[in-house]
């Protein structure tokens, strides 16, 4: 009865712990970007 217990309080923190991730805020830590501007070549006249 004991390792019942035991096992059922296990999966209990491992579904609560996984729930707890989902729903917390990321702690990613990306640079702030804004537009980039482009540095690519102009098309040519034929294309136009």
């Amino acid at each position: 009865m004991n390792g019942l217990m035991q096992q059922l309080r296990n999966m209990v923190e491992y579904l609560s712990d996984a729930i707890a991730r989902i729903f917390t805020p990321s702690n990613d830590d990306f640079p702030a970007t804004g537009e980039q501007p482009y540095k690519g070549d102009p098309a040519a006249e034929s294309n136009r």
